[in-house]
């Protein structure tokens, strides 16, 4: 099967079986609702309707509780959603999601192809088609999905602009760079991720980048703190908006009181979300394999460990947070199935590996369930995955 035809095959599947998931969700989230809310300001006010949220910033106390509103990467995508949708609601919106979830399914499996060939794209999309945390986070009109999207789509780029030299590489990693940071202001943590990856690449695959490759890690950011500040009216505002920012996700009841704790909470929330799959991704870090399979590993490694020991010095610890990182877990996840099935012997391999792969593609199935349809989970922080994996019960 041809690349191309593979990947189109793969998109058709997982629009099948996930869009029935869409239907029946009471989306009544307070981020769901802010991010209509400046979806339809900025296309009823445009730039000058931010600025008023802008004004308003430091003394709003509902605006302050809100995402920022300065996120016009996935603000704006928003807007144009619910207008050819025919209307700014939650509803509409959490197609966007949708979409963007089903995007990096694909995107994740083209990835897995890089790192460890076909067989390994297949099975890695399998698994990311039946992801817990990316079928609940993708039901929501949040920007979950979105930035997972984006913030993969950095690293591949990356990655592809270190395994070939070609030149509509770097436009298109300098692009996708950009929109990541005016989606999420923290894509700046990437660059020491991608700094461990870059002497990886130098240093064990004797790989060499184009000297090129400086130049889009240079101009995203500055194009990205230009149009903010343009936005905010100066870098004065633009500054204090941050500062403010940063300042109440140390004061915010429900930031500090669920969204907090210690690096390792990221490795307890992706056990708690799918075991299985966290247990046979140990077993693919871990395991011995060819020199191929071993750097697509340690590179798979390299990203996930490097994105949760980043993402845990933020004042926020929540598992959506490294929804991106999850294509990697379920890569490893695949390299582990695959090893434990090729250590089985030749007449039992191919059995082991598919009933293996279909037992822990089914678990995330109920997993799902468990989760996000019958515990109604919102934001999966600790608390509420433990509480709807029955861990307690509350009176």
């Amino acid at each position: 099967m041809r690349g191309a035809t593979w990947l189109l095959l793969l998109l058709v599947v997982t629009i099948a079986l996930r869009a029935p998931t869409m239907f029946g969700v009471k989306r009544t989230g307070w981020d769901e609702r802010a991010y209509v809310v400046f979806a339809q300001t900025l296309d009823k006010a445009g730039i000058s309707g931010l600025r008023q949220w802008l004004h308003d910033y430091s003394t709003n106390e509902q605006l302050q509780r809100s995402p920022l509103f300065l996120r016009i990467g996935f603000i704006v995508p928003a807007m144009l959603t619910c207008k050819v949708l025919g209307g700014f609601n939650v509803d509409n919106l959490a197609w966007l999601s949708f979409a963007c979830g089903v995007a990096l399914v694909v995107l994740g499996a083209r990835f897995a192809e890089d790192l460890g060939g076909r067989k390994m794209s297949i099975l890695c999309g399998i698994l990311l088609i039946t992801s817990p945390l990316a079928l609940g986070l993708s039901r929501r009109a949040t920007q979950d999905s979105f930035v997972a999207l984006v913030t993969l789509a950095c690293l591949y780029w990356f990655d592809r602009c270190w395994r070939r030299r070609v030149a509509l590489d770097l436009v298109v990693f300098g692009v996708v760079l950009c929109s990541a940071f005016l989606t999420k202001e923290t894509t700046l943590l990437l660059y020491p991720l991608m700094g461990v990856a870059a002497a990886y690449y130098f240093r064990a695959m004797k790989l060499r980048a184009s000297p090129w490759l400086v130049l889009p890690l240079i101009a995203a950011p500055i194009v990205y703190g230009l149009m903010e500040i343009a936005i905010c009216g100066g870098a004065g505002n633009f500054i204090n908006t941050y500062r403010t920012y940063a300042a109440l996700q140390h004061t915010l009841e429900y930031t500090t009181r669920y969204e907090q704790g210690p690096w390792f909470r990221y490795l307890l929330d992706l056990f708690a979300l799918s075991p299985l799959v966290f247990v046979a991704g140990i077993v693919g870090f871990s395991a011995s394999e060819s020199d191929s399979a071993r750097h697509g590993r340690n590179l798979a490694l390299i990203y996930f460990a490097g994105s949760a020991l980043v993402l845990s010095q933020m004042p926020v610890v929540n598992v959506r947070l490294l929804l991106f990182a999850d294509a990697f877990v379920r890569f490893a996840a695949a390299a582990g199935i695959t090893y434990v099935a090729a250590k089985s012997g030749q007449r039992w391999s191919a059995r082991i590996l598919y009933a293996t792969i279909g037992v822990v593609a089914l678990s995330d199935a109920f997993q799902f369930y468990q989760v996000f349809v019958a515990g109604n989970v919102y934001s999966p922080t600790t608390y509420l995955l433990l509480r709807a994996e029955g861990f307690y019960q509350v009176p």
